[in-house]
């Protein structure tokens, strides 16, 4: 394979992985949320595509120089940065869909994905918070909020669900206090 066809075959990636998003985002607006889901995922397949050839041409090109010469347009740190937002927005929306089907731990699963990408983004925060307090994961959940806090300190969304992983807490803190008293009564 010629660096032509390299250049090519990573560049096309790119355009069918911002295809499948942007047809993912018009099922998404629809509601068609299982035809959403399989858009993203097919962009996420696109974006790891990239992503492992970068990785491969560059480890390659230790032994050999003129590997990588066919990777310059998926080694630029402009295209990094748009496939990482790609990929990271892939992953945001995927949680969205998860969260309106309450599959929480799905949701989880790819907010904490998009927050390997920015670890201060709020969408992907809220919704690493709105999953976990779902789960029942009370620390991670308090963790995110004290970060969106920090983030956007004037929202009273955030203040709200603050407030209301407060009560959470306490009701949970007073479930197992009950819990181990009931161990060592008898």
């Amino acid at each position: 394979m010629d660096s032509k066809s390299k250049y090519e075959s990573v560049e096309v990636l790119h355009e069918r992985a911002l295809n499948y998003k942007q047809a993912g985002n018009q099922f998404f607006k629809s509601k068609e949320y299982n035809k959403a889901k399989k858009r993203y995922h097919c962009a996420l397949l696109q974006t790891r595509a990239i992503s492992s050839r970068d990785t491969v041409g560059r480890s390659m090109s230790f032994f050999n120089d003129s590997v990588n010469d066919g990777l310059k347009y998926s080694s630029s740190a402009n295209f990094k940065t748009e496939v990482e937002s790609l990929e990271a927005d892939c992953n945001k929306n995927l949680a969205m869909i998860f969260i309106i089907e309450e599959n929480w731990s799905k949701g989880l699963d790819y907010s904490r994905k998009a927050l390997d990408f920015n670890d201060s983004d709020e969408k992907s925060l809220y919704r690493f918070h709105t999953c976990a307090t779902n789960l029942g994961l009370i620390d991670d959940s308090k963790i995110a909020i004290k970060k969106l806090l920090q983030i956007n300190p004037s929202s009273n969304l955030y203040r709200q669900a603050n407030q209301n992983l407060q009560v959470q807490s306490r009701e949970q803190d007073s479930k197992q206090k009950q819990l181990y008293q009931n161990m060592f009564k008898g």
